[in-house]
């Protein structure tokens, strides 16, 4: 698994892991025909939760590997003073690189005290749309009772 590193030399405070699809069928959630993508960028972005331009105090990118997934380590973490999400930033897959607002990004909670054993935090699945949905997916769609992909 590829992992970037955010600041400092001590070791992480926090592990960011997530996965990187191909929206196949242009559902806005994985199915049976979503596939993963080796080689998809993301950033993990964190913004001071007081600030009122929004802008990113920190950031760090993740690549991931062959089955999809990434992490991204974050070193010196300010605990409850930021907000951090993963966006998307690229894909390698021709005909798969198109982002949809909102579902181009995953809030990530990196507070120490949340009662969590563990410093990993997992961000939900991220995806990158296809073009054109996969002839497949009609009939896949409504295996799943949603009728038809919805149309962009």
């Amino acid at each position: 698994m590829a992992t970037a590193l955010v600041q400092g030399t001590r070791d992480p405070d926090f592990f960011v892991e997530g996965d990187v699809y191909c929206d196949t069928c242009r559902a806005g959630f994985v199915t049976n025909a979503t596939t993963a993508i080796q080689g998809a960028r993301v950033r993990l972005e964190c913004r001071h939760y007081m600030s009122a331009s929004g802008a990113v105090e920190r950031s760090a990118e993740g690549t991931t590997d062959a089955a999809g997934p990434y992490r991204v380590e974050l070193v010196d973490n300010r605990g409850a003073e930021e907000v951090c999400s993963v966006a998307l930033v690229s894909s390698p897959v021709p005909g798969c690189r198109e982002t949809e607002a909102g579902r181009d990004r995953a809030p990530v909670t990196l507070v120490q005290d949340a009662g969590l054993a563990t410093m990993v935090r997992r961000a939900n699945p991220l995806g990158f749309l296809k073009d054109q949905p996969l002839p497949i997916c009609g009939d896949l769609l409504k295996s799943y009772a949603l009728g038809t992909a919805p149309s962009y």
